[in-house]
């Protein structure tokens, strides 16, 4: 199976479609996320999500259930790439020895893991996110922390960026948002005025220093 790529082809136009990497003849589950139809396994899911096994078991009218060729199971304010990155992760890398994926991809999933009560795909996201030690990778943990409506994982987040003490970029903070950035930006400018305020001291204790010792001379 070919690598997803979303950004080559747009689902968010246009009729509804196959996918052009992820519909399978034998597949189980037919899917409708924005225009793409995807066809898949129901045992991904029987795995992994129980609010998608309730979907299908509750027939949407008398006779039919949702996910079939004939009546999708629409998939209602979810991306296309969400699904193409979480379903690519499911189908070649079992959660065990999953593929390394990008930051941005992982926060791309986990709404889709979160809404469905993929417990142990979002367990997994966060464990991955947690592993940053860059500025940017604690800026994703704020992120995910709202994804996830986590206290726990916001206050990890924040008290990373903290501890940085330095001033996020425009883009970084407007992921953050503004209380976050006021928090962040109020510390690294106390350290800013801490530091100044440290060197001028210094640089005013050897001035004395230097005259001490000039009178000394005389």
């Amino acid at each position: 199976m070919a690598e997803a790529k979303s950004a080559a082809i747009d689902y968010t136009s246009g009729q509804p479609r196959r996918h052009h990497n992820l519909y399978f003849e034998d597949g189980t589950l037919v899917m409708q996320v924005e225009n793409a139809i995807f066809k898949v396994h129901r045992s991904l899911f029987s795995r992994y999500s129980t609010v998608i096994e309730s979907m299908l078991s509750v027939p949407s009218s008398k006779e039919t259930h949702d996910g079939t060729d004939e009546k999708p199971l629409v998939m209602s304010g979810d991306s296309v790439a969400g699904w193409e990155f979480l379903l690519e992760l499911q189908y070649k890398f079992p959660l065990n020895r999953p593929k390394s994926l990008k930051r941005q991809e992982l926060l791309t999933i986990l709404p889709i893991a979160h809404k469905y009560c993929m417990e142990e795909i979002e367990t997994w996201i966060i464990g991955q996110l947690r592993e940053a030690y860059k500025y940017d990778g604690f800026v994703d943990l704020i992120v995910a922390s709202r994804i996830v409506d986590s206290d726990e994982l916001y206050q990890d987040g924040l008290r990373r960026l903290l501890s940085t003490k330095s001033f996020p970029t425009l883009e970084q903070a407007e992921r953050m948002g503004t209380k976050t950035t006021y928090s962040v930006m109020k510390v690294a400018a106390d350290a800013t005025v801490a530091s100044v305020t440290c060197d001028l001291q210094a640089k005013h204790a050897a001035a004395l220093e230097s005259i001490r010792k000039c009178h000394t001379c005389q």
